[in-house]
């Protein structure tokens, strides 16, 4: 209550500044599910660009090695999960810095994992390099396995921080370590070939590291023994087995029609397979915003509660799906040869690959609910996996020696179907879906891949 006699505030408002309301953006999780996925399609989009100037050898060869920038940090033994799950426990307890013996020893453990990777990446590169019908050109591949390495380390802090729930340092560094993949990359790529584009990423993810680091750096007062280091494996390598059977399954049919293609087929095969992994991937990232906070309803809710929910959610999404690859099987056949005229002859393949997107993203959409469900049965998972992985290899050795890259684009299909039914079951094991909501998932999903084949066959021939 005032009075006549109150003195009157004399200074403005405090209006909010843009720095500030930047400030709190990035501290929500929100900002993650924001800005990820749009970086994510401004990655994917400079990713169609790169054949526009790349002749088909050449871009076979850039998608090849690119899988050692893509996944050479699988092999820190699932010591990225481990030390989430060891910073979320840190934070509960009032602790916000990466300090103490714990998160420190698995901070060094990556670091040496990094090393090893890296040496042993390089020798299997170059004992192997003329085993492939696809030639590895060993300078970019030596640089492409050294780029793969620096983000080996930077994926470290960046599991650190999403353990801390440290969104302005998660999203900001996980969005910029994403954009050396736009502009930076094809611009190295474009001035300087294969070892211009690695080089420019060896730089561009050094320098996120380095901040990193300069930030949290690893102290040497707790460098672990070898036991330690040992224990610290062990108790990762659950985790890592999962994350990395998904991962090759994800990207091994490059290497298995390497064996098989000449540097110009597999040219075409590159381009129907960098289609289709941006596509997948785009959704992938979509998922990784969507699936955390079912998975935390998942643990209160009863069993079975979320099925229908999590259900109509996959429907929905393989409706848009079908949509999109209807309207690419309907004008693939005019934009392809308008846009990248050298990539015509990949044009029936595309066209299977995107009815392979269906299922694939369907469950890529899945895999993560499946992984981080309560009652997760991990030797089904693993056994759905390896089941999947050799069911793509079986089908693109045989599709290829049968129809080439159309019969390797139906291998893709049938894996795709393995895939999504093994996670179907995974999450009936794991009390999710029922049995009933689970065969409709998968029989919509065969119904609109079925009829966007239909479409490619009869009215887009």
């Amino acid at each position: 209550m005032t009075t006549g006699s109150d003195p009157q505030s004399t200074e403005p408002p405090t209006l909010p500044t843009a720095a500030g309301t930047l400030a709190r953006f990035l501290e929500s999780p929100r900002s993650y599910a924001l800005v990820v996925p749009t970086v994510n399609a401004c990655v994917a989009a400079t990713g169609l660009f790169i054949p526009w100037f790349m002749e088909p050898v050449s871009f076979g060869q850039f998608i090849l090695i690119s899988t050692f920038v893509q996944y050479l940090w699988l092999l820190d033994l699932g010591t990225s999960q481990l030390i989430t799950r060891t910073a979320a426990r840190m934070k509960q307890a009032g602790m916000g810095k990466p300090a103490g013996v714990r998160i420190q020893g698995i901070l060094w453990t990556r670091f040496y994992l990094a090393a090893i990777a890296i040496t042993s990446a390089l020798l299997l590169a170059y004992f192997f390099r003329d085993s492939f019908k696809v030639p590895l050109p060993m300078p970019a591949t030596l640089l492409a396995i050294t780029a793969g390495g620096v983000l080996f380390i930077l994926m470290g802090h960046l599991a650190l921080y999403r353990g801390l729930s440290n969104y302005v340092q998660f999203t900001a560094n996980n969005a910029i370590a994403q954009v050396g993949l736009t502009v930076p990359r094809v611009l190295g790529l474009f001035f300087g070939g294969l070892s211009g584009c690695f080089s420019v990423l060896i730089l561009w993810f050094g320098g996120i590291a380095v901040n990193m680091l300069r930030r949290d750096p690893l102290d040497i007062r707790y460098r672990p023994s070898l036991p330690r280091v040992g224990r610290t494996i062990v108790g990762a390598f659950p985790l890592f087995v999962s994350v990395s059977l998904w991962s090759f399954f994800m990207m091994a049919n490059r290497w298995f029609v390497a064996q098989l293609a000449d540097p110009e087929t597999y040219g075409q095969f590159s381009f129907a397979a960098a289609v289709l992994g941006l596509y997948a991937g785009t959704f992938g990232t979509i998922a990784q915003a969507y699936y955390p906070k079912l998975s935390a309803e998942a643990y209160a809710a009863e069993p079975f509660a979320l099925s229908p929910r999590v259900v109509n959610d996959a429907l929905k999404l393989a409706l848009v799906i079908s949509v999109l690859s209807s309207i690419g099987v309907l004008t693939a056949k005019l934009i392809v040869p308008l846009v990248y005229s050298a990539y015509a002859e990949a044009v029936p393949a595309l066209k299977i690959f995107l009815v392979a997107g269906i299922p694939m993203i369907m469950a890529s959409w899945l895999m993560p609910i499946a992984m981080s469900a309560r009652t997760r049965p991990s030797r089904e998972i693993v056994t759905v996996y390896l089941l999947a992985i050799a069911t793509l290899w079986a089908g693109t050795v045989i599709g290829y020696r049968m129809a080439e890259l159309e019969g390797v684009g139906v291998g893709v299909i049938v894996a795709s179907y393995v895939m999504l039914g093994g996670q179907s079951v995974l999450l009936r094991r794991s009390r999710v879906l029922s049995i009933r909501d689970a065969a409709r998932l998968v029989a919509t999903v065969v119904l609109l891949s079925g009829s966007v084949t239909l479409l490619s066959v009869f009215v887009a021939p």
